[in-house]
């Protein structure tokens, strides 16, 4: 796309006060650093498990899935193509578990 003259010059080149500039900064990273409440699970050998109750503090069973089905799915892009967990209710129903396990299977 071209740009004329007359448009160039409407742009104001003044930075306003509230904005400061700074260099050197570095960029963070494209993936988010901050820990996830389930990255311990990159540490699990294969066949090892954990289970999540109604008495985990901080956890709860209905979260168990999506929150190490996420932390896998990234780490698979990162670190290891094949780190590979199942999720499974032990009690209760998929909708309303009481009881949640995850094991690494590869």
């Amino acid at each position: 796309m071209l740009v004329n003259d007359h448009n160039i010059t409407a742009i104001t080149t003044t930075v306003p006060k509230c904005i400061k500039i700074r260099s050197n900064i570095e960029l963070p990273s494209a993936y988010r650093v901050t820990p996830h409440r389930y990255g311990f699970i990159t540490t699990l050998k294969v066949g090892e498990s954990f289970e999540v109750n109604g008495d985990t503090p901080d956890y709860t069973p209905k979260s168990l899935a999506s929150g190490v089905y996420q932390v896998a799915s990234r780490y698979r892009k990162t670190t290891n193509r094949n780190f590979k967990v199942a999720c499974r209710t032990i009690e209760g129903t998929s909708s309303n578990p009481i009881r949640s396990a995850c094991w690494r299977t590869r």
